[in-house]
């Protein structure tokens, strides 16, 4: 008995010292149970539980950084591979025209800070060329993508949804709640304004980044022309 006494006594020690559970049992090899039950009445004082509070904060925080930077090299790696299968996709259309164009027109009109890969125009020929672009140079069409129309309040009578719906030649059920903007004008002052469309690709995160890889290789197939 008198070898677990001395080890319930250096557990206690290590526990007010502000240390773990499982720090204790690198150093008092017995079983978690009986260190429980050692320790679950263990009477601290405030500068005790004060040094065990910090202990185990700083433990806290030092496994979210890790785990923080286990992610950010997971992030890192993932993206180099995503950069090789970009640049080989670049490579295979660097002769056509529209891949190019699609780039482009993204540059110019696509979110770069969103988490998708969307695109919005109040141009119909514009939007049609982006749809075209999608439907060649990914696996979706699009039926698979999701729409929403963006348009002043004063000509919601006017029920521009439709519109749109037959432009794009997609069902109803994939157009979204229209977003209403305020207006200052209670009359039309452009000529054939339908709102502005905003396509979204589901689950598009690798789409967006290998646009972006797009972007940067189009500078330099451009540079070096």
């Amino acid at each position: 008995m008198k070898p677990l006494v001395r080890e319930k006594e250096k557990a206690i020690e290590l526990r007010k010292k502000g240390h773990s559970y499982k720090e204790i049992l690198t150093v008092v090899p017995v079983a978690k149970s009986s260190l429980s039950l050692w320790l679950k009445d263990l009477p601290l004082t405030k500068d005790e539980k004060k040094v065990l509070k910090t202990r185990t904060d700083s433990n806290i925080s030092h496994g979210r950084i890790k785990a923080a930077s286990v992610h950010a090299q997971n992030r890192i790696q993932r993206e180099k591979e995503q950069f090789i299968v970009a640049k080989q996709l670049f490579t295979k259309y660097s002769t056509d025209t529209l891949f190019h164009t699609g780039i482009a027109l993204y540059w110019a009109e696509g979110a770069k800070r969103s988490n998708m890969f969307v695109f919005i125009n109040s141009d119909i020929e514009m939007v049609e060329i982006m749809l075209l672009w999608i439907e060649k140079f990914t696996e979706y069409t699009r039926e698979d993508l999701g729409y929403r129309l963006f348009v002043h309040q004063a000509y919601a009578h006017k029920e521009y949804e439709q519109w749109w719906v037959e432009k794009l030649c997609v069902s109803k059920e994939n157009l979204k709640k229209t977003v209403y903007k305020p207006s200052k004008f209670d009359t039309q002052k452009r000529v054939g304004y339908k709102g502005c469309i905003r396509v979204e690709v589901p689950k598009s995160s690798v789409l967006l980044f290998y646009m972006k890889c797009w972007m940067s290789l189009m500078v330099e197939y451009y540079g070096n022309k």
